[in-house]
């Protein structure tokens, strides 16, 4: 049953993956939310096709991640191949920093279904499908966005405006925000099929380095297959999505047959490299494509919306309790544009390099590729080659600068835990939120009454690791060993762990919590 306030704590503009997102954390903390979505239902054709380990932690926060699982396929390798021969094979990892595989490939109308049926479970939540936003005002206390709806007009106000209608985003637009372009544009033909009889031997997910024809193909979820082909300058776009073009792509060693496969998606896409000059103005923020758009070589263009919806949604949620100033809200802003930024710069570089055209640079990346091969094969290289791992936080809501504070914005990692009869993934078993985290002490031996009611506002929680496999009951047994790990890297007896999955800080001795504590009071209540 729709609850029609007079006053939403939060409208979002887009029924995307970003905006559905933000709508089910937002709901589930109890706030009033309208979303306002153009289509009347889900787009059922993928667009994305795989996701990073972090997502999938967000998906098994909302619940979702068994749901989803069968319309998943980990790929265990992804390859830098020209003219058919491999020239660097690198391993995905399948227990990644989050607790799930460093990325995994999926059938996007799936995870797509299973958010819908989250954010519908949820009566504070507004649906206005088959809306069309048409105009957007503010004021210093809330924000109007006039919507069209089956011939009538009408106003829904709410507090604050979530923009997370993609790169045309009608949100930007009517604020006047531009873009800044870094310099990324190409044409790309992409090709969604589902199999028939299949082709046995494709590769899990491979980039033709191929001068003559850039591309891809992956394997996407348990049933489907994209291929990616550079649309060359002066070609056209009609000809190229033809279905017996589209064959004639598909006509190579790790292509397809009409016997093999069922086209159900040919587009063509222009890939740029672009992030928008304002993320805010006033009450509104946008997420998403609405502010970064990024070519597609390293999958993070939709987890990028994701991160940036989750990042917000916990902000919000403190102003909206009256437990952080609104500006305290800037935040978002200054912590997530610059690690969107870096990704949309490394997925430009990566870009460059595989499509590379020029002979003299083809051979010398060529050559450092199977170099790498080489060093890997005698088992001389030990970094990981998928090298990029989206950066932390260097400014926001994290501890400020101390001699022993550590891990300031650093990811917070999940493995298994134990906690009395009770075994599983660190979030499920020791719980989510803002957490205190100590070794072999209890922070309340430490934290005064004040420090304690100030923690306890925010809903944090304390857990204590224990210091051998004999422990009390309410004690966390570190089974992978990777949050003790953390706190041995750092030399730090405590951590404070932010609700997203970050650090706010550590401190080398169980002593330093208080200074921790009012860092954070600090950070919730003043403007960047």
């Amino acid at each position: 049953m729709p609850i029609h306030p007079a006053i939403y704590d939060v409208a979002i503009v887009g029924y995307g993956p970003s905006g559905m997102l933000a709508a089910i954390l937002l709901g589930r903390a109890g706030h009033r939310v309208a979303v306002i979505e153009r289509y009347t239902c889900l787009y059922n054709l993928p667009r994305v096709g795989i996701v990073h380990d972090d997502i999938l932690r967000m998906f098994q926060e909302i619940g979702i991640a068994e749901r989803v699982a069968p319309a998943t396929r980990f790929l265990p390798n992804y390859e830098l191949a020209h003219d058919g021969r491999v020239l660097l094979s690198n391993d995905v990892e399948p227990y990644a920093t989050h607790g799930w595989p460093e990325f995994t490939s999926i059938y996007q109308p799936a995870f797509e279904t299973e958010l819908d049926v989250e954010a519908r479970r949820l009566p504070n939540i507004d649906l206005h499908l088959g809306a069309t936003a048409t105009a957007i005002t503010q004021t210093a206390e809330t924000v109007r966005i006039t919507v069209e709806q089956d011939g009538a007009a009408r106003d829904i106000e709410a507090r604050f405006l979530i923009g997370a209608d993609g790169g045309n985003s009608f949100v930007r637009q009517t604020l006047g925000i531009g873009w800044e372009d870094l310099g990324f544009d190409q044409d790309w033909l992409v090709i969604d099929a589902k199999a028939k009889s299949g082709r046995p031997g494709l590769p899990h997910l491979r980039q033709f380095c191929d001068p003559q024809q850039p591309g891809m193909t992956m394997q996407m979820g348990p049933q489907h297959r994209r291929w990616s082909f550079m649309i060359f300058p002066g070609e056209s776009h009609t000809e190229a999505m033809k279905p017996e073009n589209v064959w004639r792509r598909l006509d190579r060693r790790e292509g397809a047959t009409p016997d093999e496969f069922d086209l159900i998606r040919i587009a063509s896409y222009q890939f740029q490299s672009r992030i928008a000059t304002r993320w805010q103005e006033g009450r509104i923020f946008m997420v998403g494509d609405a502010v970064h758009l990024m070519p597609p070589f390293l999958a993070q263009g939709l987890c990028s919306g994701f991160r940036d919806s989750f990042n917000l949604s916990w902000k919000l949620d403190l102003a909206l309790r009256d437990l952080a100033p609104d500006s305290f809200l800037e935040n978002y802003v200054h912590e997530r544009e610059p690690p969107a930024r870096a990704t949309v710069i490394e997925s430009m570089k990566v870009g460059f390099n595989v499509n590379e055209r020029d002979p003299d640079k083809i051979r010398a990346r060529d050559a450092q590729l199977m170099a790498l091969q080489a060093q890997k094969d005698a088992g001389t290289f030990d970094k990981a080659l998928i090298a990029f791992r989206v950066p932390g936080y260097s400014s926001g809501v994290i501890a400020a600068k101390h001699r022993d504070t550590l891990g300031r914005g650093d990811a917070f990692p999940q493995g298994r835990v134990r906690i009395g009869g009770r075994e599983g993934l660190f979030d499920d078993v020791a719980g989510r939120g803002f957490l205190i985290i100590t070794r072999c002490a209890a922070a309340s031996s430490v934290l005064s009454e004040a420090d304690q009611e100030f923690w306890q506002s925010l809903g944090g929680r304390t857990l204590e690791m224990a210091c051998a496999h004999n422990a009390g009951p309410t004690q966390c047994v570190d089974l992978d060993g990777r949050i003790l790990r953390l706190m041995d890297e750092y030399g730090a007896d405590v951590l404070v762990k932010r609700p997203d999955y970050y650090l706010f800080g550590a401190g080398r001795r169980l002593a330093d919590l208080p200074r921790l504590m009012e860092d954070l009071r600090e950070s919730l209540r003043t403007k960047m």
